[in-house]
């Protein structure tokens, strides 16, 4: 089955999941961070770090704002999005770089289809 927009009914929560979570520049830089590392276990207090250090002088990120940002609302988001897992209870997050990827291109597939539709009037 079809939705509206074309995209499958199996892939539309998918997708609408991961525009949600993908809204938000930490988020975002979450996804980078957890693509750019090497390992599949990361501690949220490293997370806060990689964003409060790549973060212009102008944003001015407080680090224990940026890690209860994460900690509470962030890292909560990309774990009901399906893109980590995030043990509440000891700040571990487990990524699953595949997992992303393959968000990733569904978006990217989306996007595509969206800016080749002709519109039909």
């Amino acid at each position: 089955m079809t939705h509206q927009d074309g995209a499958s009914s199996e892939a539309q929560p998918l997708i609408d999941r991961s525009l949600a979570a993908l809204s938000d520049p930490y988020r975002r830089s979450v996804c980078r961070y957890a693509m750019r590392t090497q390992t599949t276990r990361l501690d949220h207090a490293e997370i806060a770090d990689y964003i409060v250090d790549r973060a212009s002088a102008a944003d001015d990120l407080d680090r224990r704002t940026v890690a209860t940002e994460l900690r509470h609302l962030h890292l909560p988001k990309l774990e009901d999005a399906g893109l980590l897992e995030y043990e509440r209870d000891s700040g571990v997050v487990h990524a699953d770089r595949e997992r992303i990827a393959d968000r990733l291109e569904l978006l990217r597939e989306t996007v595509a289809e969206i800016q080749g539709a002709s519109i039909d009037r």
